[in-house]
């Protein structure tokens, strides 16, 4: 009688001992899972990527009225953070007589100078699921020239 009720006792100790690490397995693959996601951002750019700042009419030289747009999409099902990058291809105007506006969704959210910007960051932020978001940038001077640069997007989790 007493080895039957320690062997039931093993048993129920083995069966609890299972039952907690298949829990436990389940709870590591869905939060892991969720982690090492492929990050999916779909970035759409429209126009080209270089622009002739000239004088207009005794004001200040700008492109304001010209700006350079692209749409960031999130296709995944977790949120993504990202960073707006400016990259100098070809530069004829001072890069510290640059200034710069920031548009999201018809919404300035910065304005600034390039002279500012660390590491060529212009901008952060973070994207939910299955949202699409429209940028517009514009770019001024006080100086004329021309002035040609590529927008990227760097990702991170």
């Amino acid at each position: 009688m007493k080895k039957r009720l320690l062997i039931g006792k093993i048993i129920g100790f083995i069966g609890i001992i299972i039952f907690a690490m298949g829990i436990s397995y389940v709870i590591t693959f869905y939060s892991e899972r969720k982690k090492y996601q492929d990050i999916n951002l779909l970035v759409t750019f429209e126009d080209t990527k270089t622009f002739k700042i000239e004088k207009l009419q005794d004001k200040e030289l700008t492109l304001k009225t010209y700006p350079y747009k692209f749409t960031v999409k999130n296709k995944n099902k977790s949120n993504i953070s990202y960073k707006i990058k400016i990259k100098d291809v070809n530069l004829d105007i001072k890069r510290n007589d640059l200034n710069y506006v920031l548009l999201k969704n018809d919404k300035q959210v910065k304005e600034d100078s390039f002279k500012n910007l660390n590491n060529n960051y212009l901008y952060t932020d973070k994207i939910s699921s299955k949202e699409e978001i429209e940028y517009a940038l514009y770019i001024y001077s006080s100086n004329e020239g021309t002035y040609e640069y590529s927008v990227e997007i760097e990702t991170s989790k």
